[in-house]
């Protein structure tokens, strides 16, 4: 009773009190005690509140507070332990005592009827009225010592009542000032908390690591760190007491000194709205810092922005530029027309520039060779402060330019996008010298080259294929008669779940082009079916496929029948999901920064437009269905209208193109989903498949597998390479593997002497 009493805290009489005042408890419930976790029901808050009343009683004795007690529970004050025990008064049986002993008489359980057809046998049977007034603990349907009858309208009577209600809540706040222990960070959250509630935050989990929280300093930490969707890391935790808990913490963690970030209390897409329907009224150069921000939003002190950088020009330079920063924009500018490129030198150069004018504090252009030896460290080993612990967008306070410790292959790529960019700077005759080019020689650091150990072995392959061929006999056509269950559906044998089928046939259609076409994730989805056309070569008709790959080269790659049909069975499956039918919008193409046209969105013997044109207006013809398109129309979002009224656009999010062709990501992470099945699998069922690689494929390794699958196949090598699209034979021929063919050939013949 004593650690209960010591539990005590504000919201805990803000209850009480609401009930004093005739509440309905229900209500005061919701209002102070909902987070605390527990059934929903009557039962709990008057169990709940007798609980409390109890714990009070126990504190005013022993702060000699009896006399505040009765008076605030209308209800005489337990007896002291250390007195002998006086005889009990003849009194009325509580209510719970009553249902009790009916249900022992009656055999039948308390949840038979509802509690208030409980409390209406309860006052019939013993003649009180059914004038509703203060509920308090046990003594709820007791004779009333502190309120009048509410039905009476004599003036008297109701001054009387008044009296007697200020007095009670006078005497509970004289409790409360008392017994209430005030918040502190270092409380445990079983103080706040109902047990289970707050063992349940204790078996929290990020990514499979145990992130416990037992202090309230915990739990505000972790919302702050997580955001809006904190709760998804509680086990069995849910939206709505994730909501009451934020609700509550909120102005506890004000008053803590520790408030709650606005990432919490509200939605991602609320806190967009807001601040777009903010920006449209500011001067975008008033958003501008010094600070780890976005480049565009970086304002660079003049001591600092090149003007006067030691390798600087006196003589005007090509860019037209003055500042550091703007010949890193201008040197950006010439990457627009390869998107994903740009986006990457973007990331590498716009760090590196943080690094240098808000760590470093000198200019771009007064960098030399020590400072670029201590970027190397500092890529190996950010500052916390530098590094992103969740996703956020770039426009938000929590933007970070890492994510992580760059690895010895990534600090390499970091240094030669550098070291290009300096070069170009010189060249233009914005700097004199390039103060990495006597760096980088004495990095050791790894060649770059192609990691082909990120390949499929003949096992994994295998399995990879049973357990698709598994899934797909649950959810395709019924398989027939000396059927390996893959056939595709038709009118007398459609699916049996066609979402789940067509997901499947789109994965299958993924696996039998990556391996046998060795396409690029981006090609998969940027091809359209119109790329491909009804050759005749050598006397043979064959399927040919036109490709728009990497630097803008077109190549051709072969088709095979079987996986032709699985592509129109797939198109076939867009169209019944709805997801096919042309909408307003661009194609999404190689150059998704605007609208272009994309390889083989054109019919034979037509040229393409203009890579500045508008798309081409929808029409009947589906030539434009993707290679690899979405099964699913996107959800819809939250927008803004002229006036900055929040509303749904359904037209969803920007997922997919007008033509359904998918996200490379979106595709990605299907196909990441299904391997990571296939190595679940693999866990339980087999021990001769490495399940942690298969748990680690991705879309790339379906195109080292196909350039291995070919080498063995002694394919030549002039075909590998002009269907991988590589620029030359020496990157093909790392499939060959002849150093380590030599090696164990030749020293397989070694004799092993004794």
């Amino acid at each position: 009773m004593q650690l209960a009493i010591e539990q005590l805290r504000l919201h805990h009489f803000s209850f009480l009190r609401a009930a004093i005042q005739g509440v309905e408890l229900r209500r005061a419930w919701t209002l102070y005690l909902a987070f605390e976790g527990g059934p929903y029901d009557e039962r709990h808050f008057h169990t709940r509140l007798r609980e409390l009343q109890r714990q009070i009683q126990h504190g005013a004795i022993a702060r000699g507070l009896e006399a505040s007690a009765h008076i605030a529970f209308g209800a005489p004050a337990p007896e002291r332990e250390e007195p002998p025990k006086q005889a009990p008064s003849p009194a009325l049986p509580t209510l719970d005592e009553w249902i009790l002993q009916r249900c022992e008489e009656l055999g039948m359980h308390d949840d038979f009827q509802s509690q208030q057809e409980w409390l209406e046998e309860y006052r019939a049977e013993f003649g009180l009225d059914r004038t509703p007034a203060p509920q308090l603990a046990s003594q709820v349907e007791l004779t009333r010592q502190h309120a009048l009858p509410a039905s009476s309208g004599h003036a008297s009577h109701r001054r009387t009542q008044d009296h007697s209600l200020e007095a009670r809540l006078q005497a509970l706040n004289l409790l409360a000032g008392a017994l209430a222990n005030p918040p502190s960070l270092s409380d445990l959250l079983g103080a706040w908390l109902s047990p289970e509630l707050a063992q349940r935050l204790q078996r929290a989990q990020v990514a499979d690591r145990p992130m416990a929280m037992v202090t309230l300093e915990d739990l505000i930490a972790f919302a702050n760190l997580y955001g809006h969707r904190w709760w998804r890391h509680v086990p069995r935790l849910g939206a709505e007491r994730g909501a009451r808990l934020v609700a509550w913490l909120e102005p506890l963690a004000m008053t803590l000194g520790v408030p709650l970030k606005e990432s919490v209390i509200r939605p991602s897409h609320r806190l967009e709205l807001t601040r777009q329907n903010t920006l449209r009224t500011l001067d975008p150069d008033s958003l501008k810092r010094f600070a780890v921000v976005p480049l565009a939003r970086l304002a660079v002190p003049p001591e600092l922005d090149g003007r006067r950088g030691i390798f600087r020009t006196t003589n005007p330079n090509t860019l037209g530029v003055d500042t550091d920063l703007d010949a890193i924009q201008a040197w950006l500018r010439r990457h627009q027309d390869s998107p994903r490129t740009a986006a990457s030198y973007a990331r590498i150069v716009e760090r590196f520039y943080l690094w240098c004018v808000c760590l470093k504090r000198k200019p771009m252009s007064s960098l030399v060779e020590g400072d670029f030896l201590e970027y190397l460290e500092f890529l190996s080993s950010p500052p916390p402060d530098w590094v992103q612990g969740q996703q956020a967008r770039r426009e938000a306070a929590e933007w970070r330019p890492f994510k992580g410790p760059l690895s010895p292959a990534s600090r390499k790529l970091n240094f030669s996008v550098i070291s290009g960019l300096l070069s170009s700077l010189v060249r233009s005759g914005y700097l004199t010298a390039n103060a990495v080019d006597g760096v980088r020689p004495s990095m050791k650091l790894p060649h770059l080259r192609i990691n082909i150990e990120r390949c499929f072995e003949a096992a994994q392959w295998a399995w990879i294929r049973r357990c698709w061929s598994s899934m797909y006999a649950l959810c395709g056509p019924a398989a027939g008669p000396g059927s390996d269950g893959a056939q595709l559906p038709d009118v007398s044998n459609p699916d049996r779940s066609f979402s789940q089928a067509a997901a499947l046939r789109r994965t299958k259609l993924i696996l039998d082009l990556g391996s046998t076409t060795g396409l690029r994730l981006i090609e998969l989805v940027t091809t359209r079916a119109r790329a491909t056309q009804r050759r005749v070569v050598d006397g043979e008709q064959v399927w040919l496929m036109t490709v728009l790959g990497k630097g803008n080269k077109e190549r051709e790659v072969l088709i095979f029948d079987d996986v032709k049909a699985l592509m129109e069975q797939h198109h076939l499956d867009m169209v019944l999901a709805g997801t096919a039918q042309p909408t307003v919008g661009a194609l999404r193409g190689l150059r998704t920064a605007r609208p272009v046209a994309v390889l083989g969105s054109y019919g034979t013997g037509e040229s393409p437009p203009h890579s500045g044109s508008q798309a081409r207006p929808p029409g009947p013809d589906l030539g434009d269905l993707p290679l690899i398109g979405a099964l699913r129309k996107p959800p819809p979002r939250w927008a803004t209208d002229s006036l900055g009224v929040a509303h749904l656009d359904q037209a969803g999010c920007a997922n997919s193109d007008r033509y359904g062709a998918l996200d490379p990501t979106a595709l990605y992470q299907s196909l990441k989903r299904f391997f990571a099945k296939c190595a679940s699998r693999a866990r339980v069922e087999s021990q001769l498949i490495d399940a942690d690689a298969l748990e680690a494929a991705s879309t790339h390794w379906l195109r080292h597998f196909f350039a291995t699958s070919a080498t063995s196949d002694k394919i030549d090598l002039v075909a590998i390479r002009e269907t991988l699209g590589h620029a030359s034979l020496q990157t093909t021929s790392i499939y060959l593997r002849p150093v380590r063919t030599r090696l164990v050939k030749e020293m397989s013949r070694l004799q092993r002497r004794s």
